[in-house]
């Protein structure tokens, strides 16, 4: 059959089509897949591929629904040979637009064009983000990316790269609060043979020389030393370096993204960052929030991160009804990297399939999300975990008007969540 599959080239054929596409044969082999679909799976939530892929080679075609997005398959019956189309797109647009007052061509066109790979986006700060960065993408143009520690600033840095004329070139990242001053420099624009000692005989090229043509990102450029920010606004400049005991200026083609945590201009009134330097790297600004203000990134994220270490750690693990809702309530105060090391955390600590509360690392139980409905003084964690519950299903029941609605939009069956409501004391007819 994969002989077959070949004659047709769908290498060749699928090339072109944007939408994301699988193809197995009748045995659940993968014959095909193209970059979207591998983009877009992280993000289908509680959706098993091969177990649609399955009941479509039954009944003929299947499909189920994950947030925003839809996953159909389709089994296709030749002659010689039996196989599945699978693709995964936008999910009803109408209700789409009327719960988040898009329209659904603004949608379409937004999930088609960013084509994001590792990236995830389900909020609308956070896909106007990476609009915002394709959008600059193309040009040479100095980029400052600003927010809290943690919100994912080398992502959008190397989603900038990716989506560049720059992409084949290198892409070097420096954290400039990780080393010292006088390191920096030499790291930054290498030296001669001889330069101070400790040097090697041969001498080193710097980063800006190693990222020649390509892009270089300066993470945490706040806390670089004044010293150090007036020899990197030269470069800027007049494009070129030289390096430590050197004679020769060497010409430079570099992209600078700088990133950071602090607010500069802050700084720059207290005398702690140069003026001059802020607005040669800030000719695009780009701010990304922090995940309490992109909420509907949270649950996303997770289930890409619960994904990739169970993969990595050759483990099947899910996570309970109750994580899910804490984690979407939580503030992430270290935002996606304090989600990733808890994801982690959770995975390696638990000891059955299913990570429950009790997996929830204590300080985050400690410290409460600022959206958690329990009172201050609940007599007990399963008190607050079912004032959490009571909380989500009204708001669910309220927005979606009825019962089977509010189970699809909390990813629940609908006799659970009767259940569930009744034993919460919350009418649902």
């Amino acid at each position: 059959m994969a002989k077959e599959i070949q004659s047709i080239q769908p290498e060749a054929l699928l090339s072109f089509i944007h939408t994301a596409l699988r193809i197995t044969d009748a045995q659940g082999r993968a014959l095909y897949q193209n970059q979207s679909w591998e983009a877009l799976l992280p993000q289908l939530e509680g959706i098993n591929a091969d177990r649609l892929a399955a009941e479509a080679l039954q009944n003929g075609a299947a499909q189920e629904r994950s947030g925003i997005l839809m996953i159909h398959s389709l089994a296709v019956t030749q002659p010689d040979f039996t196989y599945v189309v699978t693709e995964i797109y936008p999910a009803n647009l109408d209700e789409l637009v009327q719960e988040q007052s898009f329209t659904s061509a603004d949608i379409s066109a937004r999930l088609n064009r960013l084509k994001l790979r590792d990236c995830i986006a389900n909020s609308t700060s956070m896909i106007s983000v990476f609009e915002k960065a394709k959008q600059v993408a193309n040009y040479p143009t100095t980029v400052l990316l600003v927010g809290e520690t943690g919100v994912g600033k080398e992502v959008v840095a190397s989603f900038i790269h990716r989506n560049s004329r720059r992409t084949d070139k290198a892409f070097i990242k420096i954290n400039c609060s990780a080393i010292p001053e006088q390191l920096l420099e030499s790291e930054l624009f290498g030296y001669e043979a001889g330069a101070f000692t400790g040097a090697k005989l041969k001498g080193k090229p710097g980063l800006f020389e190693l990222a020649n043509n390509g892009t270089l990102l300066l993470d945490e450029i706040g806390d670089m030393a004044l010293s150090l920010q007036a020899k990197l606004l030269r470069v800027l400049q007049e494009n070129e370096i030289m390096r430590l005991g050197g004679q020769k200026a060497i010409p430079l083609n570099v992209r600078i993204i700088s990133s950071t945590n602090r607010n500069i201009r802050e700084m720059m009134d207290r005398g702690q960052f140069s003026e001059a330097l802020y607005y040669r790297l800030n000719v695009v600004e780009i701010c990304i929030p922090p995940l309490r203000e992109r909420r509907e990134d949270i649950l996303p994220l997770c289930t890409f991160f619960l994904s990739q270490f169970c993969e990595k750690y050759k483990l099947e693990k899910t996570f309970s009804q109750e994580v899910k809702e804490y984690f979407a309530r939580y503030d992430w105060p270290g935002n996606v990297r304090e989600l990733c090391n808890t994801v982690e955390n959770t995975i390696v600590s638990s000891d059955c399939g299913v990570i429950g509360l009790e997996d929830v690392p204590q300080r985050m139980i400690t410290a409460r999300p600022a959206h958690a409905s329990a009172a201050p003084d609940a007599a007990s964690m399963q008190d607050a975990v079912e004032g959490m519950q009571k909380e989500v299903i009204r708001a669910a029941l309220q927005k979606n008007g009825s019962l089977r609605k509010a189970a699809r939009a909390l990813d629940m069956d609908p006799a659970t969540l009767h259940r569930l409501a009744k034993k919460l004391g919350i009418p649902t007819g």
